[in-house]
């Protein structure tokens, strides 16, 4: 397996262990803007954690930003904070939680307190799921804020999707370990044949050529005679 890239990655260090593997990624950063009406809804979540805060005259409902990763057909979250009079994340605050746990922390601690939310999770949607098909296999959304349908607001939005992101400092080595990750994009390019790219078969220069030519395509293979 080889890598391009501008930047090094926490689980670049396993490539050791795919000398083997033929795969071959670009990994080119880039950013994308999907309108959110493109994407099927997650029903109530909002990309936010809510908590209640003890305040000098009762309580206060607060919440914190959620940001989302997806790696390789599926989806991770992680509550964090941000820095002082910055848009930016405080890395040192990164925690995953899983989107059960973020839907049961909601309903607790959500303003009515107990109310049943209606989340639908990513994993389980054909437009999420079709993100990774056309962008790649690690996508990363800081924030996923949608238009509401409980207040005029616009409903033109876009989300802002970004390719190929580093993932070390976003602390994903602790949701997947190094040899597990390179393992997982090894698999998914490996199952994941673009659409000008032809599926060569495993074997020897003999067979290769034999089946798709000296390009390694289909372009000069040709009929076998009965």
């Amino acid at each position: 397996m080889k890598i391009y890239s501008k930047f090094q990655d926490y689980y670049d260090s396993a490539l050791g262990s795919f000398m083997a593997s033929e795969v071959v990624v670009n990994r080119k950063q880039s950013t994308v803007q999907v309108p959110y009406n493109d994407m099927e809804s997650l029903g109530d979540f909002r990309g936010e954690w809510n908590y209640i805060e003890k305040v000098k005259f009762g309580t206060s409902y607060c919440s914190k930003p959620i940001s989302m990763i997806g790696f390789c057909g599926h989806w991770y979250f992680f509550k964090h904070n941000k820095l002082l009079d910055s848009i930016d994340i405080d890395k040192s605050t990164i925690e995953y939680k899983t989107f059960d746990e973020i839907k049961t922390n909601n309903e607790k601690n959500g303003l009515f307190g107990q109310v049943t939310k209606n989340y639908i999770n990513p994993d389980n949607l054909s437009s999420w799921s079709n993100l990774f098909e056309k962008y790649g296999p690690v996508l990363f959304i800081k924030e996923y804020n949608p238009p509401t349908r409980y207040w005029n607001t616009n409903t033109n939005k876009n989300m802002s999707i970004e390719i190929w992101p580093e993932l070390k400092p976003y602390k994903f080595q602790l949701v997947k370990d190094t040899f597990t990750a390179l393992w997982e994009i090894e698999h998914w390019f490996d199952t994941h044949a673009r659409p000008d790219e032809a599926i060569v078969p495993v074997g020897d220069d003999v067979t290769r050529l034999q089946a798709y030519g000296f390009d390694k395509k289909t372009s000069f293979r040709k009929p076998k005679e009965k």
